[in-house]
C-alpha cells in the first residue's frame, strides 16, 4: 500500500529476519538497536572488550540448529559444536539442602552449530545480507506517536550517559556524549521483548520510555510474560578436565544449563570461561541482588563441579552475573 518507510526496533533474530524481508521487498528501512552488537541474545559479550577476545561468554542463545535457508545462508559463519559425546544430560535429584548426580546420558550434536569466531558473527551477517538497510547501533528507540494529519509515526533514538558501573566494563563510554536522533515512519516493528514494550527500560544509557500504543497495551498486558534467568560468567585461570562440553541440567535446584565456552572453535582456551543458566524457580525464588547472585550462584557452581570433577575447583578470578 502506502507503506515506504519502516523504523524496526530491535536488532536481534526478530529483528533482522523482518529488516530481510522488508529490505527485499525494496523498503526504505531503518534499524534502531540498543547494543552495540547485532543479533540481540546471540551475541558475544567480551568482557575487555572486542579487541581482547581472552574473556569471552555467549551470555544468550548457546548454540543454533539452523534448518532450511537459514542453513545455507550461514555457511562460513558458523561451525559444528559440541563434538559427538560432548554434550549432555546432567540428571539430579534431592532438594536445596542435599541434591546429587543420579545419570549423565549423551545428547544427540548432529546439526548444532555456533557463530565463528564468536556469536556476534552471526547477527553482522545476517545485517550485511539486507540491502540498503540504515542502522543506528547502540541507541535505545523511543515511538513517540503518530501524526494524525500525515499518518505517521515519529521515532526518537538517543544513548543516555552511562552509569557507574557500565563505565567500568565499557570506560570508552565516558567519553561519548549523549545523542538524540528521530525521523518519521510509514510503519514501526517493534522486535524486542514484550514487557519492555509495555514498560520501558530503566538500564542507565539504555534507559527509554514505553513505546506501546493504547492498543498495543490492550492486547500485550496481562497475557504476554517473559520469563527472568540469571547467568553467570566465570573464568578459571588453568583449565579444568570436564567431561563435556555443554550440559542440560535437569532435576537441580539452581543450575539449569552449564557450558564451557572455551571449548568453542576459534575461542581462547586459557581462561577457561564458563557460562551458567539458573532454574526459573531459582530466579522466582526471591528479588536477588547482582552481588548475591554471583555469590551464591557461584557457589552452587562449584558444588556442582565438585560432584563431576570428584574435587573441589579453586575459586576463579572473574565472576559476573546478569
Amino acid at each position: 500500500g502506502n507503506v515506504r518507510s519502516v523504523c524496526v526496533v530491535g536488532g536481534g533474530p526478530a529483528g533482522l529476519g523482518c529488516c530481510r524481508a522488508l529490505c527485499d521487498a525494496g523498503l526504505d528501512v531503518t534499524l534502531v538497536q540498543e547494543s552495540r552488537g547485532l543479533g540481540g541474545k546471540l551475541c558475544t559479550k567480551f568482557v575487555n572488550g572486542p579487541d581482547d577476545p581472552t574473556l569471552h561468554f555467549d551470555m544468550g542463545v548457546q548454540l543454533l540448529r539452523p534448518a532450511g535457508a537459514l542453513r545455507s545462508e550461514l555457511e562460513g559463519v558458523v561451525a559444528p559444536w559440541p563434538a559427538a559425546g560432548r554434550f549432555k544430560r546432567v540428571q539430579c535429584s534431592g532438594d536445596w539442602q542435599r541434591w546429587r548426580i543420579d545419570a549423565v546420558v549423551d545428547l544427540p550434536t548432529e546439526g548444532y552449530v555456533v557463530g565463528i569466531p564468536s556469536m556476534s558473527k552471526i547477527g553482522r551477517h545476517l545485517a550485511a545480507r539486507c540491502k540498503g538497510l540504515a542502522m543506528h547501533l547502540d541507541r535505545t528507540a523511543h515511538v513517540r506517536g503518530r501524526d494524525p494529519k500525515t499518518g505517521r509515526w515519529e521515532v526518537e533514538w538517543k544513548r543516555q550517559a552511562a552509569t557507574g558501573t557500565q563505565l567500568r566494563y565499557r570506560p570508552e563510554l565516558v567519553d561519548v556524549p549523549t545523542e538524540v536522533g528521530r525521523a518519521d515512519f510509514d510503519a514501526v516493528v517493534l522486535a524486542f521483548e514484550a514487557n519492555k514494550i509495555v514498560r520501558g527500560c530503566k538500564s542507565g544509557y539504555k534507559m527509554t520510555q514505553p513505546s506501546c500504543t493504547p492498543e498495543l497495551q490492550k492486547r500485550i498486558q496481562g497475557r504476554a510474560r517473559t520469563s527472568q534467568l540469571w547467568n553467570l560468567m566465570v573464568a578459571f585461570d588453568s583449565e579444568l578436565p570436564v567431561p563435556w562440553d555443554a550440559a542440560c541440567v535437569d532435576g537441580h535446584p539452581s543450575i539449569a544449563w552449564v557450558a564451557v565456552n572455551s571449548s568453542k572453535p576459534g575461542r581462547a582456551r586459557v581462561p577457561q570461561c564458563f557460562m551458567v543458566f539458573s532454574t526459573k524457580e531459582w530466579a522466582d525464588w526471591k528479588q536477588w541482588g547482582k552481588r548475591e547472585v554471583e555469590r551464591e550462584l557461584l557457589e552452587e557452581l562449584l558444588r556442582f563441579l565438585q560432584e563431576v570433577l570428584g574435587r573441589r575447583p579453586p575459586r576463579p578470578p572473574l565472576v559476573l552475573g546478569g
